[in-house]
């Protein structure tokens, strides 16, 4: 919870600390592993909009980069998932506990309940 403070009560910017890359901030921290260092480097709603599309929603996006730094599908303290709200409205997530989630906001980090499909180290 600690790096959830920390990196989440950062002003919300795209890109450096957003609805995604905070999370994989917080699990960078956590275990040294990045989810998104393929893909870092983009600025601006805009730009998060066209990476997102190009690689088939956020969920494919996600899907890809966890294969890639080597994760396992499930859910964990410490791992990350997709946000169980609307698809066009996805984030990625911190899970604090299980059935306990953070989520960037514009304001700070929200707790919720429940998440989508999630990963893990394995």
């Amino acid at each position: 919870m600690a790096e959830v403070e920390r990196i989440m009560s950062r002003p919300f910017e795209w890109g450096p600390c957003d609805c995604s890359s905070a999370a994989c901030d917080v699990f960078a921290a956590l275990w040294g592993i990045d989810p998104m260092g393929p893909v870092r480097g983009y600025s601006g709603p805009l730009a998060a909009a066209r990476m997102i599309r190009r690689a088939g929603g956020l969920a494919a996006l996600a899907d890809t980069l966890a294969v890639q730094g080597g994760l396992a599908v499930g859910h964990a303290a410490g791992g990350i998932a997709l946000s169980a709200g609307h698809r066009g409205r996805q984030a990625l997530l911190i899970c604090i506990m299980p059935g306990l989630w953070a989520g960037k906001s514009k304001d700070g980090f929200a707790i919720l309940r429940n998440a989508d499909r999630g990963w893990h180290l394995a």
